[in-house]
């Protein structure tokens, strides 16, 4: 009895595996039959990585479009590339082999416009003989010198464009190495052999979903399963990014700083002209790190290339904000799934930020010279890292606006509106956290009217008052006039009600889908709420309409209240949604609070002439 139930299971498991097999080839454009992916480290420091596929093409849109051809980006001056095999066996077993110009090498696309990387090449594989129905089996290796690049490590994701039936992803490094891994998203064990003088690693993947493109994930994509890993912790990964002189100034990069400062007294003033420097006057070089060898060129070479990778101008910009006589330094913030001090993994992971004290307080500074605000609020859910290994601790005041008002907005105010449908009225304003525009209004305190901006169009504000402004928010009064505000259609009068861009519209949603697969990606948690009494001329009356709805629920809550009392019209809207990422199982309750919020007749009041 025992050895029948086995065998029954291992049937039921074959079944299975081979439903799942079926319904690939019939949704997908194309099947990865599998993908094998062998990294080694030899004892000399140079490293071999062999890549293995065999891909099925199902649709005309799979050779035509998708997968008719494979790109391999290395160095030719550190690396070899070697191509084991590029053959199509066609549908009727046939077996065609890639001809001599289906091999070809050009310039990278990310390259173009940054000399100081036209070294690179990719090799554009031309695969022949496609059609439905056929399989391609592609084989290449590419051999990195010893000393090019300072360690072994990889980031990656396990799904593809396309779904795969079995995956594995092998490790071998020498005996006595430093190796450590983090896996994400995924219960998958590493079957760990000795084999000669290496430890060997092998993850095997089975029945892998394709990846979903819906809209609004988050940049990071931290949901997704990944196998990060590395023959270096965090520290060592970083050491290895950069020596002191490759952050030497050159004398011709400070005197051009100091003229372009000359005269500036206000320190934002002088942080934006930096920012404006190393920012934008420098060309980008998108160059993935690791084809860079995980480090930098001294600043003096991307001075004078006048370019440089997104790290690189960080870099350069945090030496002229020390070389001003700033205290900064480097931070890495990275997302908690996807660090481990014990990972020294610099691909795809984290993003650097600049932490300076600036008028007395510590700031956050991106290189974008049109950064409004703190960036300390919204880093603070990541690992926060020093690129030199230093303790990083955040104010208190960051702490102290939790969560649900890290980036909280209301609104309040009383608006008349006359018979032509102009209108006059008072307009209050407090935004808290993430949204607040501190670093503008540090900058020049009549930026201030900025907040009022993102209710109303500035030319409505007649005048504005700063009843606050420090780090942590800010409370502005306005008053407000305006021409017309309602659109006619006969004798109906329609009124929109005003709501800012830095509420749940800063997170730019497109039409919600009635389920998800993937954690849909907030810019910034919600707390937004308005009250607003309308008052309506006489000879015209409100016709609707009159809501009184609420709904409270684990992701949040959404109130819509309106109604109508002498021809005032009273208006309370609220929106809270508690986390950034929307999880699928949370999405439900997520549309439902949308679904009342975004209700055309909710965001409207409409008004009726009734005298000529």
């Amino acid at each position: 009895m025992k050895y029948i139930n086995i065998i029954s299971l291992i049937i039921i498991s074959f079944i299975i595996s081979s439903c799942q097999t079926n319904n690939f080839e019939q949704e997908n454009d194309a099947v990865f039959k599998s993908i094998k992916k062998t990294y080694t480290l030899n004892s000399d420091g140079s490293v071999n990585y062999q890549y293995q596929h065999k891909l099925k093409y199902i649709t005309h849109y799979s050779f035509n479009r998708a997968y008719g051809e494979s790109f391999i980006v290395y160095n030719p001056k550190k690396q070899k590339l070697k191509i084991n095999k590029a053959e199509t066996t066609m549908a009727n077993g046939k077996i065609v082999p890639s001809p001599e110009n289906a091999f070809n090498e050009v310039l990278p696309r990310f390259a173009a416009g940054a000399p100081a990387f036209n070294h690179l090449r990719e090799m554009v594989v031309t695969h022949t003989g496609l059609e439905p129905e056929c399989i391609v089996d592609f084989d290449y290796e590419v051999y990195s010198e010893k000393g090019y690049l300072p360690y072994l490590n990889d980031n990656v994701i396990i799904q593809q464009n396309a779904p795969i039936e079995k995956m594995n992803i092998i490790v071998r490094v020498p005996h006595g190495t430093n190796f450590n891994f983090k896996l994400i998203n995924s219960e998958i064990k590493p079957v760990i052999k000795e084999k000669e003088e290496f430890v060997v690693y092998n993850w095997e993947f089975n029945n892998i979903e394709t990846l979903s493109h819906e809209p609004n994930q988050s940049h990071d994509q931290s949901f997704l399963p990944r196998l990060i890993f590395s023959s270096v912790n965090m520290i060592d990964a970083l050491k290895n990014l950069y020596t002191e002189n490759d952050l030497i100034l050159s004398d011709d990069i400070k005197n051009k700083v100091r003229k372009r400062i000359f005269g500036k007294k206000n320190e934002i003033n002088i942080i934006r002209e930096l920012q404006q420097i190393a920012g934008k006057e420098i060309n980008d070089f998108n160059i993935p790190i690791e084809h860079s060898a995980y480090s930098i060129r001294p600043l003096s070479d991307v001075w004078n290339s006048n370019g440089g990778t997104n790290l690189e101008k960080t870099l350069l910009f945090n030496e002229l904000i020390k070389y001003i006589g700033f205290e900064s330094k480097i931070i890495l913030a990275i997302h908690p799934n996807t660090y481990d001090k014990e990972v020294g993994n610099l691909m795809k992971v984290g993003h650097p930020y600049v932490s300076a004290q600036i008028e007395g307080e510590e700031l956050i500074l991106s290189i974008n010279p049109n950064q409004n605000n703190n960036l300390i609020f919204d880093i603070n859910d990541n690992v926060i890292i020093s690129i030199d290994s230093e303790n990083v601790i955040f104010p208190d005041y960051v702490n102290e606006v939790k969560n649900d008002v890290k980036n909280a907005i209301s609104a309040s105010g009383m608006f008349q509106i006359d018979k032509d449908g102009n209108f006059i009225g008072n307009l209050k304003v407090e935004v808290s956290g993430a949204q607040s525009p501190y670093l503008n209004y540090l900058e020049d305190n009549s930026n201030a009217k900025d907040v009022i901006e993102s209710i109303v169009f500035g030319e409505m504000i007649k005048d504005h008052q700063v009843i606050k402004f420090d780090n942590k928010g800010c409370e502005i009064h306005a008053n407000i006039e305006g021409k017309e505000i309602w659109k006619c259609q006969g004798n109906y009068f329609f009124i929109d009600l005003l709501s800012s861009s830095s509420g749940i519209k800063a997170s730019h949603l497109r039409t919600l889908s009635k389920e998800r697969k993937t954690p849909l990606h907030l810019t910034y948690p919600v707390n937004e709420s308005y009250e607003f009494k309308i008052v309506i001329p006489d000879g015209f009356e409100f016709v609707g309409p009159e809501v009184q709805k609420e709904i409270v629920n684990e992701t949040g809550s959404a109130k819509v209240f309106i109604n109508n009392s002498n021809n005032t019209i009273q208006v309370s809207k609220a929106l809270k949604i508690h986390s950034q990422d929307i999880l699928p199982g949370e999405y439900a309750n997520f549309k439902t609070l949308m679904d009342l919020w975004n209700k055309n007749n909710y965001n409207e009041i409409i008004v009726k002439k009734t005298t000529e």
